[in-house]
This record gives C-alpha cells, structure tokens and sequence, in this order.
C-alpha cells in the first residue's frame, strides 16, 4: 500500500475488489466521481441545515402560543392561543428527514476518506476540487442559514416570557416555568419552554 502520494494513472482496487482503472479515461471517471461526491457532501450539508430550520421554525411557532410575549399580552389584555403541537406525523417527518440525511453524509464521508487515504494524488485533488466548488456554491447560504437558525433562538426563545413561579401552578423550587401538561383534544405532548430551548440552544453552540 502506497504511504506517499502517487501518481500513476492505474488504481487498482479501488474501494471494491475490480474496480480498477487502466487507462487515462478510466482515471478521469473515477476524479469525476470523487468530486461529484465531495460536491455533493457541501450540498447535503446545506440541506441538513434546512431541515433544522424547518424544525426550528415548527417548534417556535409552538413555543410562541405556550409563552406569549409579554409585549403582547400587556396589550392585547387577551390569553394565548392553545399551544401548537407537534403531530406524530411532523415528527415522523423530521425523524426520517434528520436520519436519511445524518445517514448520508457518515456514509458519503467515509467513502471520501477513503478515497483519499489511497495516497493517489489526482483523487485528492479532485476531492480538493469538488468540495471547494460545493463550499462556493452553498457555503454562503449554509452560513447564512446557520444565523437564521440562530436568530430564530433569540427572537422565538429569549424574548418569550414564560410565567414566573409564584403565579402558575405547578412549578417547583429552582424552574422559571412549570411543566406543561398535554393539550386537551390532542393525542401529542405540547413541550414545555426548558425542553423547546434545550433542543434549540444546540443550533447555536454545537458540541465539536
């Protein structure tokens, strides 16, 4: 096994057994290959990035109706809503949507390591390549995104107001915010604010 950059146009092997290039063309299919799936790996990671903002924008629509904002409630005079609930359905959804696409992106980096960790040089180059182009084409909008979600987190969580403990039932020694207990009607648990948060606060403090 080579343990230096080569640069040979045979690869022999590569990933699965016989599949192996001898020619010039050969290699050139297997570099379009390699940076197609490193373009591809920027472009799920942008769609990952959407589809916790679909998440995030479901569960503070939700929050919002648990915890009206106090600007709202001083001048409206009126109670909120019922809470927005999070139906088995959205959240088979969001389920299958985050594992398909976690799913992906492992598998689809694995096999670019080891694209890679076969030391040829025109495979690295073209994993270089193709992941700068995804970065170029998407980086900007998953940046972007990214701020949003975080947006979305102060806007929808920090400016709520939940209660205090000595007006609502329920409370214990040491919370803000009660438990909320399941909507009437509704076969689903409306999460109270602590759980809305936690599950958010991640979006904008990863644990790398």
């Amino acid at each position: 096994m080579h343990m230096s950059f080569w640069w040979d146009y045979k690869l022999t092997d590569y990933l699965f057994r016989g599949l192996s290039s001898h020619s010039i063309a050969g290699l050139v299919g297997m570099c379009l290959s390699v940076a197609s799936m490193s373009f591809a790996f920027e472009f799920l990671r942008y769609l990952q990035a959407k589809q916790r903002q679909k998440e995030l924008i479901l569960r503070s629509e939700q929050l919002k109706t648990i915890c009206p904002t106090e600007t709202s409630t001083l001048l409206d005079g009126t109670q909120a809503p019922p809470g927005v609930t999070i139906t088995p359905m959205h959240r088979t959804f969001l389920f299958v949507s985050e594992i398909g696409l976690w799913f992906s992106l492992q598998n689809l980096g694995y096999i670019l390591m080891l694209s890679v960790m076969l030391y040829n040089g025109w495979l690295f180059i073209s994993a270089v390549v193709g992941g700068g182009l995804g970065y170029f084409v998407f980086g900007q909008m998953f940046m972007k995104i990214n701020l949003q979600n975080c947006q979305i987190i102060r806007d929808t969580w920090c400016m709520q107001k939940c209660g205090e403990p000595e007006n609502l039932p329920g409370s214990k020694d040491g919370e803000s915010t009660p438990a909320l207990e399941a909507v009437p009607g509704t076969s689903t648990t409306v999460l109270n604010c602590h759980e809305v948060a936690a599950s958010v606060h991640a979006e904008c403090h990863p644990q790398n």
